[in-house]
């Protein structure tokens, strides 16, 4: 098999000498006269390493790179550690392989010299293409034709072959400005410039500076709002006066750092969207012809390496078949690097945070997820964690995809997988891109337009102390008051986005229910959630309603904050209500359960990685195993009765059979039902069988709790 490949960079490079490990015959067509020591740093993180080390070139690596200790990140103006993500020999037997920090042209020219003479040919642009069944033909500039077996496009975010194959595609500019420049070691004698990750960060801005060559050439990129760099004219030159008003009133080491900059060059930061196709017939693309991507999860290159692997591998499997086997390796790269390119696009605008309150914010969220994610896979494990040679020899269903969700994952029934697949579809890319902003919008948007109200039902604002909540109820009420509290990591989800399952509760318990409008972090952390539950609360017993006849009720987060809420009342000494329904309740932050691990990437809902991230967002720089925080590490005893549901095979699972086991250890009276083959809070899905017998079963349990009956059992007793 003959594969052309277009673009001399670090992805087409490595794919030649994966494809000639395979036994493949391999041209390299680069349109530069030759290769010039370009760039500056360039992180390898441990998922490039294990094909690096795969196709030989590892130990150069080694010999010419640094490998980090850790990710150092400071506040740019006091240089006060906001947070350490451990790295070097821990990380490398965490994940399978080290990171590793390389001058750019140093890894450029390793892979360069692991080819045999002559697989390069500069001077040498495709513009365009034609193909048979049998073949593929590829037209140089110079008119030149090369006839091949694959043509495979590595040619960066500017690919003439992209074009080519699916036209003219906007380019999108993240309005963020990259200096980049080099400082030799003896320049920085004194500063105490460990080989870490030496990470500063400030309004909008950000220092990332690393070694790159031992003790010998230090890397800086510095990342500016676009609007702080005015000119005529651009080059790729750039006024240090310019980049140095930019870090105007940094911290002294970093001051020391950046005054020893002589020379620097700025380019924008630019990506494109993901697609869903980048491969027709004996054709595709590769790295960023395929997926560029912003330059903030240390991923770029490490995907068009994992791409390369992958491509190589599926070749050498289906050399029969091309166009099914081009298919297969976008089947198995474009759910993977959505994923990144969203995620990326997500830590830029966390880390370029401008507004002191969102800066404020991040920062408590970094001291929460410090707690229970100290080795930071959460924030790096994504892309991190993967292992491309052992996963492009399992079935191409076992990707994550955006939501980390396996991509194979299916459910047997067809109601419970038209749920699964709701929820597999509630958040887009660009949503996880935008950050706890995109999953707000997204996640009310899912909601609100998925279940609407019946029609001539409305819900009625209300307030609860002073804490807003909207009120259903049937037009023949008398019967039990649910306070019910939404879910959503106490970070999304609102009381208008639970008005449809609100109004099926105050059916299910023949009266009211008000769905509360609680605060949400990270802008009001722990205690801010469970104060506004207790002033509604308060709120409703203020409006006579007797506390017989309340039934706290949550879904999710919501549930774990009905529990929490009803341990605050029990030590207050108000009096408790009728009983607690918790329906997948996420009451254990510290993330400790079991299900959490064993079933990560079955779940289109949740996911370990976002719950952190909400997690920590709440509770931020309070101790997470505080009961009022994480109810099932509390003492239940003498709350109200419960009724608990849950769904086999969510990640949640755990938290609630632990919430089970704990308050029937206290006395406390539990109803519970775990359901099979459904989803995480299945109850907001009003088609669900399941649904439909558990709301039954609440009805039931709620008429027991009313106090007209609590009365007759104690007049029969």
């Amino acid at each position: 098999m003959h594969v052309l490949i277009a673009g001399g960079g670090i992805g087409g490079l490595t794919a030649a000498i994966a494809c000639r490990r395979f036994g493949m015959d391999v041209t390299v067509l680069e349109q530069a006269s030759e290769l010039k020591e370009i760039g500056a740093g360039i992180q390898i993180a441990s998922n490039a390493s294990v094909v690096l080390r795969e196709i030989g070139v590892e130990d150069e690596i080694r010999s010419v790179g640094v490998m980090p200790l850790s990710y150092d990140y400071r506040d740019l103006h006091t240089g006060r550690m906001l947070y350490q993500a451990p790295l070097g020999m821990e990380a490398a037997q965490r994940y399978g392989a080290p990171m590793y920090n390389i001058h750019r042209a140093d890894l450029v020219d390793i892979l360069v010299r692991a080819l045999p003479p002559g697989t390069i040919r500069f001077g040498k642009k495709i513009v365009g293409f034609s193909q048979t069944p049998e073949a593929v033909e590829a037209t140089l500039s110079t008119g030149e034709t090369l006839r091949a077996d694959v043509l495979v496009a590595a040619d960066g975010i500017h690919s003439a072959v992209r074009e080519v194959l699916r036209g003219r595609e906007e380019k999108h500019f993240a309005n963020i400005l990259m200096w980049r420049s080099l400082i030799p070691a003896e320049k920085l004698e004194g500063l105490d410039l460990e080989e870490r990750g030496n990470y500063w960060f400030g309004p909008g801005r950000t220092l990332i500076t690393y070694w790159v060559r031992p003790k010998n050439l230090y890397s800086i990129l510095a990342s500016v709002p676009a609007t702080e760099v005015q000119r005529e004219s651009w080059t790729d030159s750039g006024d240090i006066d310019d980049l140095m008003r930019s870090f105007d009133g940094m911290e002294p080491r970093a001051r020391r750092m950046m005054e020893q900059i002589e020379t620097s060059f700025i380019t924008g930061m630019f990506y494109r969207d993901p697609v869903d196709n980048w491969t027709s017939g004996r054709v595709t693309l590769l790295g960023d012809a395929a997926h560029p991507m912003v330059p903030f999860l240390a991923a770029g290159a490490g995907q068009s390496i994992e791409d390369a692997w992958t491509l190589a591998r599926v070749l050498s499997r289906r050399q029969d078949d091309v166009p099914g086997a081009l298919l297969e390796y976008q089947q198995r790269r474009i759910p993977r690097t959505t994923r990144i390119q969203a995620g990326a696009r997500a830590v830029v605008k966390l880390m370029h945070e401008s507004h002191p309150q969102r800066v404020r914010d991040r920062n408590g969220r970094w001291k929460g997820m410090a707690r229970i994610d100290p080795l930071a896979q959460t924030s790096w494990g994504l892309a991190w964690d993967y292992n491309v040679v052992r996963a492009v020899e399992n079935p191409p269903g076992e990707v994550l995809g955006v939501t980390g969700l396996r991509e194979g994952k299916r459910l047997e029934r067809p109601e419970s997988h038209r749920a699964f697949l709701m929820w597999k579809s509630a958040f887009t890319p660009e949503d996880v891109a935008k950050g706890h902003d995109g999953l707000r919008e997204a996640y009310d948007r899912f909601l609100t337009t998925s279940f609407p109200l019946p029609a001539g039902v409305a819900a009625t604002p209300a307030e609860l102390g002073s804490v807003p909540a909207l009120r259903l109820e049937p037009r023949q009420a008398g019967g039990m008051t649910v306070l019910h509290f939404h879910g959503g990591g106490y970070l999304i989800g609102s009381a208008q986005s639970s008005v449809e399952y609100a109004h099926r509760l105050a059916q299910a318990v023949d009266g009211a229910c008000y769905t509360v409008e609680y605060r949400l972090a990270p802008e009001h952390p722990y205690p801010a959630a469970l104060d506004d539950a207790v002033e509604a609360y308060r709120g409703l017993l203020a409006t006579g309603t007797p506390a017989d006849r309340i039934l706290l009720s949550g879904e999710s987060s919501g549930g774990g904050l009905a529990v929490a809420l009803a341990l605050v009342l029990r030590g207050a000494g108000v009096p408790l209500p009728a009983g607690i329904i918790a329906v997948a309740p996420f009451a254990d932050l510290t993330l400790s359960g079991e299900s959490l691990q064993k079933e990560n990437g079955n779940d289109p809902a949740a996911n370990r990685d976002l719950l952190t991230f909400m997690g920590a967002s709440y509770f931020q720089g309070h101790e997470p195993t505080d009961p009022l925080v994480s109810p099932v590490f509390g003492d239940l005893s003498g709350l109200p009765p419960m009724f608990v549901a849950a769904t086999q095979g969510e990640v949640l699972l755990s938290d609630a059979t632990r919430l089970i086991e704990r308050a029937t250890k206290a006395g406390v009276r539990v109803t519970s039902t775990i359901v099979a083959e459904s989803v995480h809070v299945f109850t907001l899905f009003p088609f669900l069988p399941e649904t439909q017998s558990t709301l039954a079963a609440i009805r039931s349990w709620a008429e027991a709790l009313r106090p007209e009956q609590n009365e007759q059992r104690r007049t029969a007793a």
